[in-house]
C-alpha cells in the first residue's frame, strides 16, 4: 500500500534514526583505534624530529638509526594502518617475528639485506636485532619516520630508481609484490637484477596465485629457480593462501624447526 502524506509528514517530522547499539559500538571501536593510531604515529614522527634537532641523526652521525630501538610489531600495526590502495597487508605478529628469527640466522654482522615491500618484515627484524647494512625500499613515505637512515624511496614504476650504493651489493633481497600479477614481478625483477650479486639470496612472499608467474620469472641465479620453504606468511587479514620461497639449493628447509 502507498504512502500517505500523512505518513510521509510524519516520518519527515518524527525524531531522527537511530542507529542499533552494536554498530554504534562498532563505530566507537573504529575511531577509537584511528586516534590511538594517529598518536602513535605523531609520537612516532617527533621522536624522530626531536633526534634531528638534537643532531642526532644527522647524515654523519651513521649509528644514530642504530642505537634507536626499533618499535616492536605490534606498536607498528598500531601506528601505521593498512592502506588496502597500495595493497598493503601486515604480518601478524607471530609470522613476522618467526621470518625474523630465521632471516638473521642467515646473516652476519656484515650482511647487505635489503627489505622491498615487507614494511612488517623489517620492523620485526630491527626490533629483534637491527642490522648495519639492513634497508626498506618502500613506496610508503610514512615509513620513513621509523629509520631515517635506512629507509630507501622505492617505486616499481621506476624499478631502476635506487641508491647507487646499493648496486649489486645485496646479499639477503626479501620482496613481497604489492600486487598478485606478472607486471608487478617483472618490475621488482628489474630492480632485484640490479641490487642482487651472484651469490645473493631471494626470498620471495606472495600468493600461491603467481606460483606460475614465479617460475617464469626467477628462474635463473640469483633470482632463481625458486624453492617453496617450509614457512607459511600470515597476513591476518586474507583468505588467498601465501606461501614463501627462497632461492639457493637447500631453501626447502627455511622455516623447519
Amino acid at each position: 500500500m502507498p504512502l500517505s502524506i500523512s505518513d510521509i509528514s510524519s516520518d519527515i517530522s518524527g525524531s531522527p534514526p537511530r542507529l542499533d547499539p552494536s554498530t554504534l559500538s562498532l563505530l566507537d571501536s573504529f575511531f577509537s583505534e584511528k586516534a590511538e593510531a594517529d598518536r602513535k604515529f605523531q609520537e612516532l614522527a617527533a621522536e624522530r624530529a626531536a633526534a634531528q634537532v638534537a643532531g642526532l641523526a644527522l647524515e654523519e652521525d651513521i649509528e644514530s638509526d642504530e642505537t634507536k630501538p626499533m618499535v616492536s610489531v605490534s606498536d607498528f600495526k598500531l601506528a601505521f594502518g593498512e592502506d588496502w590502495q597500495l595493497s598493503q597487508f601486515w604480518y601478524s605478529e607471530s609470522f613476522a617475528t618467526n621470518l625474523a628469527s630465521r632471516l638473521h640466522a642467515l646473516c652476519t654482522p656484515n650482511t647487505h639485506i635489503a627489505f622491498l615491500c615487507c614494511p612488517t618484515a623489517f620492523v620485526a627484524f630491527e626490533h629483534m636485532k637491527p642490522l648495519t647494512n639492513s634497508k626498506l625500499l618502500e613506496y610508503d613515505q610514512r615509513f620513513a619516520v621509523l629509520s631515517p637512515k635506512k629507509f630507501v624511496p622505492y617505486d616499481i614504476d621506476d624499478a631502476d630508481v635506487f641508491p647507487e650504493a646499493m648496486r649489486g651489493k645485496v646479499d639477503i633481497a626479501v620482496v613481497d609484490p604489492p600486487f598478485l600479477n606478472e607486471v608487478t614481478n617483472k618490475k621488482v625483477v628489474q630492480t632485484l637484477k640490479q641490487l642482487l650479486h651472484q651469490r645473493s639470496k631471494l626470498i620471495v612472499l606472495t600468493s600461491v596465485s603467481v606460483e606460475d608467474v614465479l617460475a617464469k620469472l626467477y628462474s635463473e641465479p640469483p633470482l632463481g629457480p625458486l624453492r617453496r620453504t617450509a614457512i607459511d606468511p600470515e597476513h591476518g587479514r586474507l583468505a588467498n593462501d601465501f606461501a614463501c620461497w627462497g632461492s639457493w639449493d637447500g631453501a626447502e628447509k627455511f622455516g623447519k624447526d
